[in-house]
């Protein structure tokens, strides 16, 4: 409202009623932010706190009665506008008392002889409220400050405009209270719902052919409540599995309507699965109730597979040895770190299969011999040289029909390893090269070292150079170095990756910085290349990670080769194992099977890509001979999702921020169309 005065030239308007100034708002604001800090933020304080919580009272006090000072209520529209500011800021002032009856200080004063549980909820219902009516004081006020202010000096406000922001403020308000409330409501109901995949796992072809191999009846006992879901579950996935196996003994039973057979078999408790024969059993644990049990059924062929191996085939012994960096050596797993060198899932691999995991070093005797129960020797990743006496220890346990499981690296060693004095002296000319022989590579014309020294146990050379590719590999760390992150699909029919050959278009297994492997001119093992890399990798001579025209040549690289003993005219005889020590169905000859790179066997590489688990699993089943049972076992198991650092921070701050801001600005977008719209009509 605008008053007038008498001017010797007549009557003319005086100057208009001034609005309550802008720092009003950011005083009770501010007053709020003081009250959150002195309560929440410094509350561990002896000191301090109560301070600034008084500071924020008052600072909310003295904005709430500048919004009813009569300076700024003369009338007219800018007398209601500054009422509705008066009344958001008294409902903001209410919703700070009410939070004050729910500190300690406030529910000792005056809920302090109210019963216990009526305490409880009292302070449940002021809560809700307080929050609820700061909310619609704030919004509100917030919204109609922000259209004062163009026209705060103006001699007549538009009110219309000021009370639409007021009305979208509130809703707003409303719409967050809504939303607060239906979560709140929400969480006491004890309702979940379910929408991930879930499917109990089949009976696989491997597991099949392993209950087919049976010699002796093997009994499995279910015992489950007759009521139970899981049962239902797990009698399905037995009575698939029935016809294949006639020698596995399948039955039902509750463990409460059957106590003899559960002291018999020492089933303690209803939702196992128990595997017997003779007096060995064996017993998978699963649950009875469905929605705790899923995880378990998901891999329940896995682990039937796994017990029953430990009932169907005899103990196998496999040392891994230790002593020269080896990937086995560390203790702690790398499934989260690409630059860790650890293999615990390899050791986890070999235990599945019904093996017995020993060290084998100078300090178990390497140096002296290969222990005669060894059914299997791993040498993973060494990064220092084995002595003399343990790589003759390795090639005598080779000469009595030893199995020897190899992955070497290319990044052990340094490349510029020593040249033996006499290798230019013997290396032949390029015009005495033997027709035909592009991929022979003479063993005497190569530098020799520690990893050949280890290749040539089994007539193979290791190229030191790490391969690249610049199409097929895996993207990890976005720059050029991934060319060396080979992923292929390149298998032949070898029985030590059958199962990944005929699953060739969807299986790819993955080398990280890999060398490759040749024969050896002169060798005479019979040798299969069971793994090639992809068309296009080169040898990365430089270490530019680009393919160069000049010194580097895009042909074919094996990356594991199977080699079985072959006819050596002038080698001594074979020494083959005493009857006593000869496991029952072993090969009566060596085998090998060697990888051009380690890292494919680390726990990074083999936690992403079951496919690089399948691989080491044929292998050494081809190795001692039960290649009959190649194959994974069918799971169901949701796959990992992994994130870098990095990449888990820009999901938060999308999820947290994105998110609500696209929202806003859609609609924020949709709004102003309407209104566009609404001004031309």
């Amino acid at each position: 409202m605008s008053t007038t005065t008498k001017t010797a030239a007549g009557v003319r308007p005086a100057v208009a009623t001034p609005s309550a100034p802008g720092w009003v708002l950011g005083m009770y604001l501010g007053g709020l932010a003081l009250v959150y800090t002195g309560e929440h933020v410094l509350s561990g304080l002896e000191k301090g706190p109560a301070a600034v919580t008084a500071v924020g009272v008052l600072l909310v006090v003295i904005a709430t009665g500048l919004r009813l000072s009569p300076r700024f209520r003369a009338g007219g529209d800018r007398r209601s506008i500054e009422s509705l500011l008066a009344v958001l800021s008294g409902v903001g002032l209410l919703g700070l008392v009410l939070y004050f009856l729910t500190t300690p200080w406030g529910v000792e004063h005056f809920l302090g002889k109210v019963a216990t549980s009526g305490r409880v909820r009292a302070t449940e219902l002021l809560t809700v409220l307080w929050i609820i009516l700061i909310l619609l004081a704030t919004l509100p006020m917030i919204f109609v400050e922000t259209a004062m202010r163009p026209m705060r000096s103006a001699e007549r406000p538009e009110s219309r405009r000021v009370r639409s922001a007021a009305a979208a403020g509130l809703t707003l308000a409303l719409a967050a209270v809504y939303g607060a409330l239906f979560v709140y409501a929400a969480s006491g109901v004890k309702v979940d719902v379910d929408f991930s995949y879930f499917k109990t796992s089949r009976p696989s072809d491997s597991t099949k052919k392993l209950a087919q191999s049976l010699t002796e009846p093997v009994r499995v006992v279910a015992f489950f409540p007759q009521v139970s879901e899981v049962r239902t579950q797990v009698e399905r996935y037995l009575n698939e599995l029935k016809p294949a196996a006639p020698k596995l003994q399948i039955e039902v039973q509750d463990r409460l309507l059957a106590p003899k057979l559960a002291k018999e078999l020492r089933a303690t408790q209803d939702g196992v699965l128990i595997l017997a024969r003779g007096s060995t059993t064996q017993t998978i644990v699963i649950g009875t109730e469905l929605e705790a049990s899923k995880a378990k059924l998901k891999v329940l062929d896995r682990d039937f597979q796994e017990q029953l191996t430990k009932l169907a085939k005899s103990r196998h012994t496999a040392y891994l040895t230790v002593g020269h960096g080896e990937l086995n050596e560390s203790k702690t797993s790398g499934m989260d770190d690409p630059n860790a060198r650890s293999g615990t899932i390899l050791r986890t691999l070999l235990q599945r299969q019904n093996y017995n995991v020993k060290e084998l070093g100078l300090a178990q005797g390497l140096g002296r011999e290969v222990p005669d129960d060894a059914d299997l020797v791993l040498v993973i990743g060494p990064t220092e040289p084995f002595s003399s006496s343990e790589i003759e220890s390795l090639r005598r346990y080779l000469a009595r029909h030893g199995k020897l499981f190899m992955a070497l690296d290319a990044d052990a060693f340094s490349t510029k390893e020593l040249v033996r004095p006499d290798a230019e002296k013997a290396a032949p000319s390029a015009s005495a090269k033997p027709a035909g022989s592009a991929n022979v590579v003479d063993l005497n014309a190569v530098p020799t070292g520690p990893l050949q020294d280890l290749a040539g146990l089994v007539g193979l050379t290791y190229g030191t150079d790490v391969l690249a590719n610049e199409r097929m590999h895996v993207r990890l760390r976005n720059d050029d170095s991934d060319r060396t992150l080979l992923v292929t699909q390149s298998f032949s029919s070898h029985a030590s990756v059958s199962t990944l050959s005929r699953s060739a278009s969807r299986a790819g297994v993955a080398f990280f910085g890999a060398g490759n492997l040749e024969r050896a001119r002169g060798s005479s093992e019979r040798m299969d290349f069971a793994v090639r890399a992809p068309a296009g990798t080169f040898a990365d001579k430089n270490r530019n990670y680009q393919f160069d025209k000049d010194g580097e040549k895009q042909v074919t690289f094996n990356l594991a080769v199977a080699v079985n003993e072959g006819d050596k005219k002038d080698a001594p005889k074979a020494q083959k194992p005493d009857d006593k020590n000869k496991k029952k169905n072993a090969p009566d000859e060596m085998r090998a099977f060697v990888l051009a790179d380690s890292d494919a066997l680390g726990d990074f590489v083999m936690a992403q890509d079951p496919y690089n688990q399948l691989l080491f699993i044929d292998a050494v089943r081809w190795l001692v001979g039960e290649e009959s049972f190649a194959g994974p076992p069918n799971t169901e198991e949701d796959q990992r999702i992994q994130h870098t650092k990095q990449q888990d921070l820009s999901w938060f701050y999308a999820t947290i921020f994105g998110a609500p801001g696209l929202v806003l600005a859609l609609g924020l977008t949709l709004s102003r169309r309407s209104r566009a719209k609404g001004a031309r009509r």
